[in-house]
């Protein structure tokens, strides 16, 4: 992936969208393994994680990475910045937006991010490597979104002029739809990126994982089970943290039904425990997540009717009918009543929505339990 992410010979340099699931070990991957590649083939990496701290505007995220990049005291960019004057780093487009101020340096004029940017690349004279985990969470706000277009302004002036040393984007998403925004769109700011999936853990690392465990299990059957969990690492180690007990507890346990039970209790207790959560909203919030999980299973390229259509209120109506005591004829079912019931889902994490005003279902995972 590293190679790939630094490989300009094709003159394509939108950079590299990894797209996986959440809780599949995509992070861990990123801080563990690639940020450390990247870093021996001798380029400046400024990571940033979207996802840290969801209440901040993904804007100030981007913002401190590069602020903490340029105030490392031991590199020559601080020496830069202090020669400049730079007190604040600015983002948005003609020098407007949001201002963080960099004042602790002793500096005493703005910068805008594409100028931090470039003297990273002139004073580091290495090629610039942004990473940005959880990306699509940049589009939840006006802000988030100038960020990446101040992203890419420095990309397209760092990969023109001679006298720089390049910059390349790599950003992941738990959603590909999200994502896919990203780069789909001619609007958005870096269209025609390449977006691959991120490969899922496999045979190898089940194989790895089983015999850290020490414990006498059938790889293949081993592998069913990572796949029932959704080829999530977190799942799958806690069932097999319970085997293993399990197994000292009473010897000569069949270790592989066992896990396989384990697997089977989490994944039901996961499933109730979200379908009563799911029953306790309010009637018309839950038929609004039951109505959209079903959008979302539409395949590629089929038109998804809008949230406040016509036909999207005589679904919400009928399953209304259906599924509330009484009827559900008392229910609101209006723009307005929708746009509150979308509002209260956000504020509880179960939807998550673009600021130019698409929705999601938050995690993926809960999907399937909400279209059965």
């Amino acid at each position: 992936m590293a190679e790939q992410a630094l490989d300009t010979s094709l003159g394509v340099s939108g950079g590299l969208f990894l797209a996986a699931p959440r809780r599949t070990g995509k992070s861990t991957f990123v801080r563990q393994d690639l940020l450390p590649e990247l870093r021996s083939r001798d380029v400046d990496v400024i990571y940033v994680d979207l996802w840290i701290d969801k209440s901040k505007d993904p804007a100030i995220h981007i913002a401190n990475a590069v602020r903490a990049e340029l105030s490392k005291d031991d590199g020559p960019i601080s020496k830069l910045a202090k020669m400049m004057g730079v007190t604040k780093l600015t983002i948005g487009a003609m020098g407007s937006g949001l201002n963080f101020d960099l004042s602790q340096l002793g500096l005493h004029a703005d910068s805008t991010l594409t100028d931090a940017l470039q003297a990273l690349s002139r004073n580091g004279k290495r090629k610039l490597v942004i990473v940005i985990d959880e990306a699509q969470h940049a589009l939840t706000t006006d802000q988030g979104m100038a960020a990446l277009f101040s992203l890419k302004a420095a990309r397209d002036s760092l990969n023109t002029d001679d006298g720089l040393h390049g910059m390349t984007l790599i950003a992941t998403g738990s959603n590909r739809d999200k994502l896919a925004t990203l780069v789909n769109g001619r609007e958005q700011a870096f269209y025609g990126a390449d977006m691959i999936d991120f490969p899922q853990l496999d045979a190898e690392y089940v194989k790895w994982v089983i015999a850290k465990a020490k414990l006498n299990l059938d790889g293949s059957r081993a592998l069913d089970v990572f796949s029932r969990l959704g080829f999530r690492p977190e799942s799958f180690l806690r069932a097999l943290s319970a085997t293993r007990r399990q197994v000292v507890i009473k010897p000569g346990t069949d270790a592989d039904a066992l896990l396989l039970q384990q697997a089977q209790d989490s994944l039901r207790s996961a499933r109730v425990d979200f379908l009563n959560t799911i029953t306790s909203l309010p009637p018309l919030q839950a038929a609004l997540l039951r109505e959209l999980a079903l959008d979302a299973s539409i395949p590629p390229g089929q038109t998804r009717i809008g949230v406040f259509s016509a036909a999207m209120r005589a679904r919400l109506q009928q399953r209304l009918r259906t599924e509330v005591a009484g009827g559900g004829e008392d229910i609101a079912v209006e723009a307005p009543s929708i746009q509150n019931a979308m509002d209260s889902l956000r504020e509880k994490n179960f939807l998550w929505r673009s600021q130019r005003g698409a929705y999601w279902i938050e995690d993926e995972q809960f999907l399937e339990w909400l279209i059965a």
